[in-house]
């Protein structure tokens, strides 16, 4: 196998509870994605990417590990991963295993144990501090905003989590727990796993000042501050990284993808050529309409906003290593919601949108749902089941926000809308299941689902299915996939690019807007667009609206 296979995938990434229930019991299991195999071969990805489906009490949905060497009972169990692995393995598919190494689930039996018995071994297996005061440590604010330290009931002792108080974080410090983890995973690979995605692998080492009785700068009217700064990526992560590699995926030649929000500045560390990771996730693009914004607000992104910073993360991994591109995932809201003005969305912008991720440089990562255009879903509050939401509305309703301004920040941006059941079909519940989903189908199943989708050589899936061959059995796969970057001068709104290899070159050029752009280039040997091509008397390029073209 090349040391480089996973620069030539496709990854089609699965929320196992979402995709496709084959026993009826409104939960999406194993056994179902095994059934479904021969339709994500027909769309032309070649590895998967399962979350989390490791034994769990489910308060966030998997991430919550209870054990690490056991498929939770709602999917299945291990035969069935065997099965699944093995039945993909004879479509040239591979499996990438999500693995949540910074903290379990407090029903880990290490914690049970920790908590049972301040003496036992696993007491180090977590982070505890002795605070005989009611109140916590300290100031700070975990991503689920609430307080870092959790209380062990009435008594002195507290543990630090970065989440929620059902996710206590694992103490890397402890060699033994660094073993036990290492052993893990090199048993899941012994099974035939091709490789991991690894979830918040940044906050593994803290820092002194978070585990202190220091009070931060408040960064919220709830006097809390951000515990970001003090967990992520901190000095002497190094080391846990380098023997986590070394000792598990380089041997292997696994693909790894880290979830952290890395600097230019470590970029290298982290997927340069002695890197840690085969490719990091970049935030830049996904968190482009939240960041920096007022609590509850949006800031729609256009072609323009969104131009220099994708410029920006393609160069800068192109100069250290490689990358995932990405345009929705599990934690994120539906693209063609977040990249689209809400009347542009159609099947021609939806192309466009596709075109932008298929061509960058990098493994792209397409996510369930996406290939057929499903959307954000309307819910209300008692219709999400995300911890998250519950406790981001807590903290809003405290902060005196109205109801109608939260669940209207939810419909656009929670990571429900991702998670709504997979749409087979317009028969009832989607096709998803015989029985009721366990999260509300999106109303819209009956007009966007995938039998339509595969019976139309004009849809969506279709133009994906195009896409994908052409960055993966073609003329122009080798510089589609190892081709150099370049940027290139564009309308307003229009963002373009090169990719060069070995002396021949791709043009892309991408309209995130809804107007006709008259370019001054001339367009030969066309690959793909998706909606007729358009010329001046001169025979220039007037770019249709989100009209998307790959010429030589």
């Amino acid at each position: 196998m090349s040391n480089t296979w996973w620069k030539e995938a496709v990854v089609y990434q699965i929320y196992p509870k979402s995709y496709y229930d084959s026993n009826g019991d409104g939960v999406g299991d194993l056994a179902g994605i095994t059934e479904k195999l021969d339709y994500i071969q027909s769309l032309g990805t070649n590895v998967i990417w399962l979350c989390p489906i490791f034994k769990s009490p489910m308060k966030d949905n998997g991430y919550d590990i209870a054990d690490y060497s056991v498929v939770d009972p709602i999917f299945g169990d291990n035969n069935a991963l065997d099965k699944l692995i093995s039945e993909a393995k004879k479509r040239d598919i591979k499996i990438l295993l999500d693995l949540v190494l910074n903290h379990t689930s407090d029903e880990h039996p290490w914690f049970k144990s920790a908590i049972e018995d301040p003496n036992s071994p696993y007491n180090d297996y977590y982070i505890f501090k002795q605070w005989d005061k009611p109140t916590p440590p300290n100031n700070l604010r975990t991503y689920f905003d609430c307080s870092v330290w959790s209380r062990v009931g009435k008594t002195n002792r507290w543990y630090f989590n970065s989440f929620g108080p059902e996710q206590p974080d694992l103490n890397w410090e402890n060699p033994q727990l660094r073993k036990d983890i290492i052993d893990m995973i090199n048993v899941w690979i012994k099974k035939g796993v091709a490789g991991f995605r690894i979830d918040a692998i940044g906050n593994l080492k803290k820092s002194p000042e978070a585990l202190s009785e220091y009070q931060f700068e408040p960064d919220k009217d709830d006097g809390s501050a951000s515990l970001v700064p003090w967990v992520l990526n901190q000095p002497g992560i190094d080391k846990f990284l380098t023997e986590l590699a070394e000792k598990t995926f380089k041997p292997a030649n696994s693909m790894t993808v880290a979830e952290i929000d890395v600097s230019e500045k470590d970029l290298r560390a982290y997927v340069g050529e002695n890197g840690y990771f085969s490719m990091v996730f970049d935030f830049s693009i996904a968190d482009l309409d939240i960041r920096n914004e007022k609590p509850f607000t949006i800031n729609p992104i256009t072609g323009e906003r969104l131009k220099p910073v994708f410029i920006k993360s393609q160069l800068d991994t192109q100069r250290v290593g490689w990358g995932a591109p990405y345009l929705e995932n599990h934690d994120q809201p539906r693209s063609l919601n977040k990249f689209l003005p809400k009347g542009d969305i159609n099947p021609i912008s939806a192309k466009m949108l596709a075109t932008f991720l298929l061509t960058q440089r990098g493994t792209p990562f397409i996510y369930q749902g996406q290939e057929i255009g499903m959307t954000n879903c309307p819910m209300t509050l008692e219709e999400h089941d995300d911890l998250h939401v519950f406790k981001l509305y807590e903290w809003g309703n405290k902060l005196g926000y109205s109801d109608k301004q939260i669940i209207e920040y939810f419909n656009h941006r929670s990571r429900d809308n991702s998670r709504t059941p997979f749409q087979w079909n317009s028969e009832l519940n989607s096709g998803f299941s015989t029985a009721k989903p366990w999260l509300k189908v999106n109303p819209n199943y009956v007009d966007i689902n995938a039998q339509r989708e595969t019976q139309d050589n004009h849809s969506l899936f279709a133009y994906y299915q195009q896409l994908i061959a052409l960055r993966r059995h073609s003329e122009i796969s080798d510089i589609l996939i190892y081709g150099e970057f370049f940027p290139l001068d564009a309308p307003e709104n229009v963002i373009a690019f090169k990719r060069t290899y070995e002396g021949n070159s791709l043009n892309i050029y991408c309209n995130f807007s809804g107007e006709e752009k008259a370019l001054t280039i001339k367009a030969k040997d066309i690959y793909l667009h998706n909606s007729p091509i358009v010329e001046n008397a001169q025979g220039d390029l007037i770019l249709q609206p989100y009209q998307a073209i790959i010429f030589a």
